[in-house]
């Protein structure tokens, strides 16, 4: 799965790089794979893990994304660019906006006509790639992974847990110390289509003094092929607890989903805010 960062992604990344499987849509270069299980479960991670590499042959995409936190929700346009990923509120709490809230949106996306601060913009957006793209790599070695005994004809099952021969080189990856995983690939595509990760055992960064993810932490993804060979996220949630730099309590508890994608031109900011406003969302399948 490759990043697209969105809303939830640049904040996740800051509390310590806690969680290795934040994946937001799109498709990219395939490589050639044996689609049977006579390949090493590690082998065949290995090659679904390649295939989610960046890439800007695919395209470019619009979508719709809903962030679903215990306190409400915020329905959100978006777009990717050339310069970067942009994006519009269009509802709050499933209602249309206020007069005001509407303005407050307005003021947002306007001061990125400036290109200093889209430039500023994008840069967080690839710092955020770049964290992510480490974890994906780390994932073939990170664990150790078998085949379930139930499979399908359209998936492969793979139980995954810590490989214990694993030397961590960041702190991305450290988390996945701490994580039992099942994934799903998606046997005509060799792409990720389901991940769900589950700590078993606290996780420490930085020896406890940057932060630690309780036992009992949660994540879910989901994606599939949305539209011709471009696969997009469609459900990600996550639970977890711990504390940043020792005192601060941490809690993560959101529900993110992804719809209606399509392809769009290749456009300037200017030109993918204007699209964004003249745009509406669908309502979720």
């Amino acid at each position: 799965m490759i990043l697209y960062p969105t809303r939830n992604t640049r904040r996740i990344a800051q509390l310590v790089l806690a969680i290795p499987f934040i994946l937001v849509a799109s498709a990219l270069a395939r490589i050639p794979a044996k689609s049977d299980s006579s390949l090493q479960p590690e082998d065949l991670l290995r090659q679904a893990v390649a295939n989610e590499k960046l890439s800007a042959k695919d395209g470019y995409f619009a979508w719709t994304d809903r962030l679903q936190k215990p306190r409400g929700s915020v329905t959100k346009l978006m777009v990717n660019t050339p310069q970067g990923i942009l994006s519009r509120t269009v509802a709050i709490n499933d209602h249309a906006l206020s007069a005001d809230e509407h303005q407050q949106d307005e003021d947002r996306i306007n001061r990125l006509l400036d290109p200093a601060k889209m430039r500023d913009k994008a840069a967080k957006q690839r710092e955020d790639q770049q964290h992510i793209e480490r974890l994906l790599l780390a994932l073939p070695d990170a664990f150790q992974c078998q085949y379930e005994t139930a499979q399908d004809d359209r998936n492969f099952h793979l139980q995954c847990s810590p490989n214990p021969r694993f030397s961590v080189p960041n702190y991305e990856s450290q988390v996945l110390q701490g994580m039992n995983a099942k994934i799903v690939i998606d046997r005509e595509d060799l792409r990720i289509s389901r991940i769900e990760g589950t700590l078993f055992r606290d996780v420490n960064f930085g020896w406890g003094f940057l932060g630690r993810l309780n036992r009992g932490g949660h994540i879910e993804i989901i994606q599939s092929r949305v539209t011709g060979k471009h696969w997009g996220m469609q459900r990600m949630q996550l639970v977890f607890d711990g504390r940043i730099v020792v005192v601060k309590p941490l809690h993560i508890e959101e529900t993110e989903t992804s719809w209606d994608y399509h392809q769009v031109p290749n456009m300037s900011v200017a030109q993918a805010l204007e699209y964004l406003r003249n745009s509406t969302a669908k309502s979720v399948h």
